[in-house]
């Protein structure tokens, strides 16, 4: 899996909720921005940085779950959902 982000603090072990707490924080800040403003623009990648983060940290942790297993999972069920162009 190629990354976008870097890791952020790769020996912080902050819990699974911090994480999310994080991504909800972020997602606020979106909201709290001006429709379409640079600075929305800003905070939209924010929340891809946390969420990025809260997905890299969760699969560290949790070696039994394969990333790239979970997420075709995901992806079979969306095309399922028809939620995909073909």
């Amino acid at each position: 899996m190629k990354w976008q982000f870097p890791l952020i603090n790769p020996t912080v072990h902050y819990s699974t909720d911090h994480y999310i707490d994080h991504v909800m924080e972020e997602v606020g800040e979106v909201m709290a921005e001006v429709d379409g403003s640079s600075e929305q623009a800003k905070e939209v990648v924010d929340v891809l940085h946390a969420a990025e983060t809260l997905v890299r940290k969760f699969f560290e942790r949790n070696p039994q779950h394969c990333f790239n297993s979970v997420k075709q999972e995901i992806i079979r069920k969306n095309t399922g959902r028809g939620y995909y162009e073909e």
